[in-house]
Formats: structure tokens, sequence, C-alpha cells
């Protein structure tokens, strides 16, 4: 599909799936190159929810070495703008305490969601803390958290599709699409 529609705001296509692969594809190739040194070591993929689910499951499956994934629930969006505070819907299964962080978001955005998720990370002392993000808008979060991974820079736009939303709708697109102007 070149175009969809939600909540009569029309959306054009602006990544492809078959480039969403090659994004995937060149993440976990670096990601294995990293994690793969480290031996006997708990490692742990911890998923952002809800946007991040579709990315994270295509992601694992190129990963080479073993580990654990658990989920958060990070919420700080309404529709298409950011309510400007972050609510903890879904908390870590267990503590992260001496393992092998590896945080999988969708999209860095105004960075709120991912600043607090990674501080309250770091108060439990992991062996390490890593950040993969599919997409990042640095023109708008200014590099707040540093992202080890980062699939592609886009600009401030608003995007649906390959797990990312409007107001829960469009998550099922093989595609990334562009709220038009």
């Amino acid at each position: 599909m070149k175009n969809v529609n939600y909540y009569n705001k029309d959306f054009k296509l602006y990544i492809s799936e078959n480039e969403i692969k090659e994004i995937v594809k060149v993440l976990a190739e670096k990601i294995n190159n990293d994690y793969t040194l480290i031996k006997k070591e708990e490692i742990c993929i911890v998923s952002i929810l809800n946007g991040s689910f579709v990315f994270v499951a295509d992601l694992i499956r190129r990963l080479n070495f073993d580990h654990k994934v658990d989920f958060v629930k990070i919420k700080s969006y309404d529709g298409i703008e950011s309510k400007g505070e972050v609510e903890h819907i879904l908390e870590l299964g267990e503590s992260a305490k001496g393992k092998h962080i590896l945080v999988i978001e969708d999209i860095v955005d105004t960075g709120l969601t991912i600043e607090a998720f990674i501080d309250k990370i770091k108060s439990q002392k992991p062996a390490s803390l890593k950040v993969c993000a599919l997409l990042s808008k640095p023109e708008v979060n200014n590099d707040i958290i540093p992202i080890d991974y980062l699939g592609k820079e886009i600009p401030p736009c608003f995007v649906i599709g390959y797990g990312l939303d409007i107001s829960g709708m469009g998550r099922h697109l093989r595609d990334i699409y562009q709220l038009e102007a």
C-alpha cells in the first residue's frame, strides 16, 4: 500500500518492509558481534511495549547467543501527542542487578519514555546497559539518551506501522508510514 488512513489522517509510505528487514539484519549483526563475547553471563533483552513487539520479535530471531526476553509497558503518548509524563504500566519480571540488559525501543521520539526507564534500570545496578532503537528523532530528543544500536534517524514526523501506532491502530502494517502534512 502506498497510503493508509486512520482517524481521518492520511499517511504515506515512508520505510518499506524490505528496508526494515535490512535495518533489522544490520542491527542484529552489530549486536551479535558485541554480545557473543559475553560468556556464561545472563543477558536479558527488554522490549518496551507496545510499540517494539514486532521489532523485537524479528530481531531476537536473528541473535545467535542465549538470552532471556522480558517486557515492560511504558506510556507517554495519547494519539499523536506526547503527554509529557511517563506512566509505568508493566514492570520488569525480575531485577536487572548483575545482568547485561539490552533495551529494545521502537522509536526514540522526545526521549522521555526511554530516559525514565533507563534511570530506573541503572538504579538496579546491571552489569551493562545498552539501548537498541529502530528509529530516532534526534531533532526532537537532542540525543538525551545514547543509543548504542540505531536503525535509522528520521525527521520530527509522526509514523505508524511495524508496531508503531496511532491510538492503537496501524501496528499490523508491514511498512512504516508517515503522517502527511
